[in-house]
């Protein structure tokens, strides 16, 4: 049994887009993310941890010593290392370091991008369709009405997909509107230089599949801490072109084919920033009522008290 085979049998899988997500394998997505970074629960790799235990086990006043003494050894030296590198203060410069759990927690919550992308995968999952109806027809044409269902990246997409090259960080997919949207997100992080057409390889992919249709339009949407203004999208593909031509990758060299550049060139893209979309939700507050609808206004105002507390937007002012 192959290694994706196993996951699926144990995990499930998905057949279509179009399949709505419980927002609980937004959770397992996080623990998934966690158990494959381990540098968010330990604050180093889990290979840089085990190089400096052996280092430590190997300075010179243990070098002689049995077992049990280098273990002490090694547990204050770890003692130490945790001391010393815990922030007390909430936007303190975090360092690459062995961390307490409490540090470990506010390196991710406050400072990490895949955080905040699991973050908005949970948010996403619960919100209305309404409410994505309204988000989305600021970007792009809506007849509006339609179910949204939203993908977080997770092994579930990837292993149902057959897509493991290429990572998105999340898709919501509208099967009445043949509208597949691409949300790209950043917390002060700028564009791959072949981001574009990895995500047009992916439609294609995706089309090709029958995970979506075969004329499903397609919107890549950045949302971020600056938005793109008068950006030339053409000029960035024919950038992203020459990148790609140049790349020993497989990968880069199928985002070339004529096919994936025609998806790239007729694709719609817009951009926003993490404050214009706590803008949005306080002005979609009032629409909702307050008794019938509490669940979703707490949704939103979650949502942005999280955004409010990163770092990026104090940073921002």
């Amino acid at each position: 049994m192959s290694a994706r085979e196993k996951y699926i049998s144990i995990f499930g899988k998905i057949d279509s887009l179009a399949e709505q997500q419980p927002w609980s394998t937004g959770l397992s997505n996080m623990l998934e993310w966690l158990t494959w970074s381990t540098g968010h629960v330990l604050g180093v790799t889990k290979t840089n941890y085990r190089k400096q235990i052996v280092a430590w086990s190997h300075d010179e006043e243990v070098r002689g010593a049995n077992l049990d003494q280098k273990q002490d050894y090694v547990a204050g030296k770890i003692s130490d290392e945790l001391k010393r590198t815990e922030q007390s203060e909430r936007h303190a410069r975090p360092a690459t370091s062995i961390a307490t759990p409490r540090e470990a927690l506010r390196r991710a919550k406050y400072f990490s991008e895949d955080y905040l992308n699991k973050e908005f995968d949970i948010f996403w999952t619960l919100v209305s369709d309404v409410y994505l109806d309204k988000f989305y027809a600021q970007f792009t044409t809506l007849n509006a009405g339609g179910a949204w269902a939203t993908h977080g990246n997770s092994g579930i997409f990837a292993n149902s997909t057959g897509i493991a090259e290429m990572q998105m960080d999340n898709l919501s997919y509208n099967e009445s509107e043949r509208l597949l949207v691409a949300n790209e997100l950043k917390l002060g992080g700028k564009k791959n230089p072949d981001q574009i057409l990895k995500y047009a390889l992916m439609v294609r992919l995706l089309r090709e599949r029958g995970f979506i249709h075969a004329d499903a339009r397609f919107l890549l949407l950045f949302i971020g801490d600056k938005k793109e203004v008068g950006t030339d999208w053409n000029r960035l593909i024919d950038s992203e072109l020459a990148f790609c031509r140049s790349s020993p990758k497989s990968t880069s060299a199928a985002a070339c084919r004529d096919d994936v550049l025609e998806i790239a060139r007729t694709a719609e893209y817009a951009s926003t920033t993490w404050g214009d979309m706590m803008s949005f939700n306080h002005a979609y507050l009032p629409r909702l009522d307050a008794v019938q609808q509490q669940v979703e206004r707490k949704l939103l105002e979650g949502f942005s008290h999280s955004l409010a507390s990163k770092q990026f937007m104090r940073m921002l002012g």
